[in-house]
C-alpha cells in the first residue's frame, strides 16, 4: 500500500477508481492501493458464521434491551485488552456460544435480592424465550469492576440464576456478572445490596 500526500490532486480522495485504484484512508493516512476484486465464499462454515453474526445482532436489538444490561456489557468491554463497545464485546461471545450451543442463555436482568445476594434473570438467545440452558452458571463478584472474584457456581432454574452466598452488606454496591462454558454471558452490572 503507497502513501500518498495528494491523490490525483485531492486531500481527501476515497473510493474505486475505474477498477484499478483505490483511495483510503488507513489509520488516518491517505493510501491507495490496486483494486482487487472482492470474494464472497459460500462455504458452509462461512454461511453458519453469518447465521450467528445476524442472530447474535438480531438478540441484542429485540431481546437484551435493558439499559442496566447495556451499561454492564460497556463497563466489561472497557475492562477487555481490545478497543471495543459493550454491543461488540456482547457479539463476540454471542457469536462464539451460538454456534456450539444454538439456545444459549445470556442476562436480560440482574438484581439484588434479600440477605445481600443476587438474582440474574436469563432469556435464550435464538429466541428469546426463559433460559433453560443446563449446566451450573459461574457467578462472578466484587467491589470495583475490576475486581470480580468467582463467588459460586450455580444451575439455572425456571430462568433464573439465583445466588445462595451474600455479596456483602446492606447498601454495599457490588459488581456482578455472569459465565458459562468461559464466555460471559452479561455484562458487569452494578447493583446496590439489600437486606
Amino acid at each position: 500500500m503507497a502513501r500518498i500526500t495528494g491523490p490525483l490532486l485531492s486531500l481527501s480522495a476515497s473510493g474505486k477508481i475505474a477498477d484499478v485504484l483505490v483511495a483510503s484512508t488507513w489509520k488516518g493516512i491517505p493510501v491507495m492501493r490496486q483494486y482487487v476484486k472482492p470474494s464472497n465464499p459460500q462455504t458452509e462454515a462461512q454461511v453458519a458464521q453469518r447465521d450467528a453474526m445476524t442472530a447474535c445482532v438480531a438478540a441484542w436489538r429485540n431481546i437484551y434491551t435493558a439499559t442496566a444490561m447495556r451499561t454492564g456489557w460497556n463497563r466489561l468491554a472497557l475492562l477487555l485488552a481490545d478497543t471495543m463497545s459493550g454491543f461488540n464485546a456482547f457479539v463476540r461471545n454471542a457469536v462464539q456460544m451460538i454456534v456450539t450451543v444454538p439456545k444459549a442463555s445470556f442476562a436480560t436482568v440482574i438484581a439484588a435480592t434479600s440477605g445481600g445476594k443476587a438474582s440474574i434473570t436469563t432469556k435464550n438467545i435464538d429466541n428469546g424465550a426463559t433460559g433453560d440452558e443446563s449446566g451450573s452458571f459461574e457467578l462472578w463478584a466484587g467491589s470495583t469492576p475490576d475486581g470480580l472474584l468467582l463467588n459460586q457456581s450455580v444451575a439455572l432454574a425456571a430462568g433464573v440464576v439465583i445466588g445462595t452466598n451474600s455479596l456483602g452488606a446492606t447498601s454495599d454496591i457490588r459488581y456482578v456478572k455472569i459465565r458459562k462454558d468461559g464466555y460471559d454471558r452479561s455484562g458487569i452490572v452494578g447493583i446496590i445490596l439489600i437486606a
